[in-house]
């Protein structure tokens, strides 16, 4: 399976599991391979450029200098500057695009473009009202493949309604290159930062095939005080290597004592272990289990772990460790819990003896704290 394939067939997955009821929070991040700070798909991809808004190698910039766009330390990514327009009132819309200029990549290899972007109401440090985005107001990342001749629109983000939100991990989306416009608008309006709307991560996979790849940003806004803030532009050649792992599933379900989190294998190449790991605001993350991997197999395998350190939300990655020493990370997911739970107090099977909740199998009488009981099969 060429990668390519893969993210195609991660991406049906995600929008199928969206369009059904889940039982859980599942975070709209795409399973995709990470490792360093700058997100890529191996440690062995390319980057072939660059713009850092500090330090740049592509020669990129602001095409017609509007007088409320320019580079600003309020917010970054890579310190200490971002790039940025803002409103300048009177329900004119200042424009302008990002030129990424034209870059000569290898045909026979896939190609990713990353940005970070931030939607935040920092432009109060020029004395103007605060306020947010809306609708109308968004950017256009749009691709050339012919030398910077003509471009297609990719991908769309909007504000609405007010919506504002800093530089965040929680907030992944990602296209592919040729579909269509792909267009993504929080949710709702104020604070977005942690909400998992707020997209902030922002890529374009460029299938293999072409020869220049050019990139350009169109941002508007209208009013005062609302600003796009753009910074770490990247366009990476992908290391076309066999996929060590095949994920069909990473998922998670609350039970009246313990979350229990499963991911099931369709192929493992040269796997060496899975660690687990659990964050409480998906930022700062600890490793809770460490679990042998098959090694080489082209059969499903299901892995599982129970989790009894419950709290109201808890988020979890899962991170696949190759023998090479490469990795991937996958999710998060998260696991929302209510606030007050019964307490499972004893569990009894149809014989009336009392079993464990966690190894029972078959029909079961579980007792609650409250009184309340319930028969059910585990």
């Amino acid at each position: 399976m060429s990668l390519s394939s893969y993210i195609r067939g991660k991406l049906n997955v995600l929008e199928n599991k969206l369009c059904q009821p889940m039982k859980i929070l599942t975070l709209l991040l795409p399973l995709l391979i990470y490792s360093t700070s700058h997100s890529q798909f191996s440690s062995l991809d390319v980057l072939l450029s660059y713009d850092y808004i500090e330090s740049s190698n592509w020669g990129s910039g602001w095409l017609n200098g509007t007088p409320t766009s320019g580079n600003y330390p309020n917010l970054s990514v890579s310190s200490p500057n971002s790039t940025m327009i803002f409103g300048a009132g009177s329900n004119d819309f200042e424009s302008d695009w990002y030129n990424l200029p034209n870059v000569n990549v290898d045909p026979n290899k896939d190609h990713y473009f990353q940005m970070r972007l931030a939607a935040s109401d920092q432009s109060n440090f020029f004395g103007m009202m605060s306020t947010g985005l809306d609708t109308n107001d968004y950017i256009i990342i749009q691709l050339s493949t012919d030398g910077g001749v003509t471009y297609n629109d990719e991908i769309k983000i909007t504000g609405n309604n007010n919506a504002v939100w800093d530089y965040n991990t929680t907030g992944f989306v990602l296209a592919m290159a040729g579909n269509g416009l792909s267009t993504f608008t929080p949710a709702g309006g104020g604070d977005r930062t942690t909400l998992g709307d707020g997209w902030s991560d922002v890529g374009l996979y460029i299938g293999m095939g072409v020869t220049d790849i050019a990139l350009r940003v169109y941002v508007q806004v209208n009013n005062l005080g609302e600003d796009w803030w753009l910074d770490d532009f990247e366009l990476w050649e992908v290391y076309d290597d066999p996929l060590p792992v095949e994920l069909e599933h990473f998922e998670g379900e609350a039970f009246p004592q313990y979350n229990y989190i499963e991911w099931k294998t369709q192929s493992e190449f040269n796997s060496s272990h899975f660690s687990l790991e659990k964050s409480l605001d998906g930022e700062t993350w600890e490793e809770i289990a460490n679990i042998a991997a098959a090694g080489n197999s082209t059969q499903d395998i299901t892995y599982s772990w129970i989790d009894q350190d419950l709290n109201d939300i808890s988020y979890y990655r899962l991170i696949q460790h190759d023998i090479d020493g490469l990795y991937d990370i996958f999710g998060p997911i998260a696991i929302q819990r209510e606030i007050k739970e019964k307490r499972i107090v004893k569990c009894f099977n149809l014989m009336g003896q009392e079993v464990d909740i966690l190894r029972a199998k078959g029909v079961v009488i579980i007792i609650y704290d409250d009184g309340t009981s319930i028969k059910t099969v585990r």
